[in-house]
């Protein structure tokens, strides 16, 4: 038997020690993540999560089957992979699993939920696709959701929360799909996060809803109230009977007042940030509103409602404007074009009064959000304010304006919509966040009686934070409230004519979670993958020349191989042949 050629044996080597060096990895623990944003690492606080859960956690999640578009292929693989570098951290109490949502509506013995609630969970997260059949057309409904199982909870997750969906809308805008999807694997590990997060922790933070300056608490309050007491311990404190704000509330909001604030209120609030207290103040300065335009016809006068708040606010970093932002990027609202036969014309037109506002920031409350829409918005001033770290969270476009009070708000603006030239404005501030140890207004008022008795009740008077606070200052209220039909309260952020839901109900819950986390796991909100995509201009133009490349090449290289491996084979046996001929008979 001949001995085999040594660059066979050594081809054959490497290729055994590929294979082992495979099968090897696949018992190895994690993997190597070499992308530059850490696309498939997870963060401390997830993996200290994971690694401490003391039951089974089990994931569900709704995107199985054959017939998912493309768009949603790529979401129910990456949320697969990113479930499985979870079971990683923790295989004996992390499990998960895809189900179709035929499955998840009847099978009551893997999920006893309520069918009904189960139906109008799915309902409410529908995304509609149109599917070409041989009779035409056919409306199919996917559901992008995900149900987290703990303990007995359970734990909602839509993977394309706060993305607006507006991607999947519109089948023909495939870099738009791909931006949304790219945006919720960028979100991903934060939604599954904070579910389990939800579902583990002993205590529920408490949140708090001021009143006593007129602020709102009829059904205009509906969806803020639902909304907050499914995720907190929410009540209402009265900071008119309240000797103090007790430091057990982890946020207080402020929504709409409408009744100047007196020196003792400011102080208990004042004295509560100095605690490291947390605040959410939702401010309307002037009073212009839809209903008073509807009731005084077509124009209405708006006036400051001197709430008596600019001295605190001023101290503390920020300064909310006596003016009314104007933005032609706005919300759609219907508007009497003109007459036809006796009859009015309605379109809906941009009502530049409502501006929506998309965040550039990277901070986890507003990264990758779609637009949160506002209602007659002020706009909102930084100044110095030593130690405070300030993050402009929600701003206007770069076609928008502002109006000093006394403002009239009309509805002949529209005929300025189209006028680029009246809207020179760019990016006016209308949420700002403030983090730091926040300085006294009353440092140097309080009297000595003052400071004695609070001494006495035990809550001694600080001139300097004993802890880090946060406020988060919006200079309008609207946008934590919801519209009110003959029907009932709508969701938070919907448009009543168009059905649209815009990101108010998003903003405000990342808003509270970033005031109230004490995990980190809210920091996962700021990952940000970045989108690389083929140039679609060259795609067009170089079209057959790729697909030469890519399919033409490889078949060439292979038979230049074959034809360089059969000429090696000839002059071998050729060679071998003359040194050793055949002897004749």
């Amino acid at each position: 038997m001949k001995k085999k050629p040594l660059l066979l044996r050594w081809i054959g080597a490497g290729l055994l020690g590929t294979l082992a060096l495979i099968y090897a990895s696949s018992f190895l623990p994690g993997r190597a993540d070499l992308t530059a944003e850490g696309r498939y690492t997870l963060s401390p606080a997830t993996k200290q999560l994971l690694a401490g859960l003391q039951a089974p956690v089990t994931v569900t999640v709704l995107l199985q089957g054959s017939q998912l578009p493309a768009g949603f292929t790529r979401l129910a693989m990456s949320t697969q992979a990113f479930l499985a570098q979870c079971e990683r951290q923790n295989p004996a109490n992390f499990r998960f699993r895809f189900v179709n949502p035929d499955q998840f509506v009847t099978d009551s013995v893997l999920f006893p939920l309520n069918d009904s609630a189960k139906q109008g969970w799915l309902k409410a997260n529908a995304i509609k696709q149109t599917e070409q059949v041989e009779s035409g057309t056919k409306a199919v409904f996917i559901y992008p959701l995900a149900l987290v199982e703990y303990d007995g909870g359970f734990a909602p997750v839509n993977l394309l929360q706060g993305q607006g969906n507006k991607g999947f809308l519109n089948p023909g805008a495939n870099l738009l799909q791909s931006e949304v999807i790219n945006n919720a694997e960028a979100q991903m590990e934060y939604q599954f996060a904070s579910s389990v997060a939800s579902l583990v922790q002993n205590r529920i933070p408490i949140v708090a809803y001021s009143i006593g300056n007129g602020q709102p608490q009829g059904p205009e309050t509906y969806d803020l109230n639902t909304t907050l007491q499914a995720k907190y311990r929410f009540f209402l404190l009265n900071l008119n009977t309240e000797p103090f704000i007790s430091d057990s509330i982890k946020a207080l909001l402020m929504v709409k007042p409408t009744l100047p604030f007196t020196d003792l209120q400011k102080l208990k609030l004042d004295q509560y940030l100095m605690r490291g207290g947390r605040l959410l103040l939702a401010v309307d300065q002037l009073n212009a509103g839809m209903d008073t335009l509807m009731a005084n016809g077509s124009q209405l006068t708006a006036f400051s409602r001197n709430l008596n708040l600019d001295d605190l606010l001023f101290k503390y970093g920020v300064r909310i404007n006596n003016d009314l932002v104007q933005d032609r990027q706005a919300d759609m609202l219907p508007q009497n074009v003109g007459s036809v036969g006796g009859q009015p014309q309605i379109e809906l037109l941009p009502w530049p009064y409502f501006p929506l506002l998309y965040s550039s920031t990277n901070h986890p409350i507003a990264k990758n959000l779609d637009a949160v829409v506002m209602q007659f918005p002020n706009s909102i001033d930084t100044v110095k304010a030593e130690g405070i770290e300030k993050n402009i969270l929600l701003a206007s476009s770069n076609t928008s304006r502002v109006e000093g009070a006394p403002a009239l708000v009309s509805v002949n603006v529209l005929k300025q919509n189209d006028n680029a030239s009246a809207y020179q404005q760019a990016y006016v501030p209308l949420a700002v966040l403030l983090e730091g140890r926040f300085k006294s207004l009353y440092a140097n008022r309080m009297g000595p009686a003052q400071i004695d008795s609070m001494q006495a009740a035990g809550r001694p008077f600080l001139t300097t934070g004993s802890a880090a606070g946060k406020v988060l200052v919006t200079g309008d209220a609207d946008w934590v409230l919801n519209g009110v039909t003959r029907k009932g309260p709508l969701p938070m952020g919907v448009n009543p004519y168009t059905q649209y839901q815009f990101a108010n109900k998003d903003f405000l819950l990342n808003s509270l979670e970033y005031l109230t986390d004490e995990t980190g796991i809210m920091a996962t909100r700021g990952k940000s993958f970045t989108l690389r995509v083929l140039d679609p201009k060259r795609l067009e133009t170089q079209k057959q020349y790729w697909q030469w490349f890519n399919i033409g090449l490889p078949l060439l290289l292979l038979l230049l191989l074959a034809a360089v491996l059969g000429f090696w084979r000839r002059q071998k046996y050729t060679r071998a042949t003359l040194a050793h001929p055949t002897p004749t008979q």
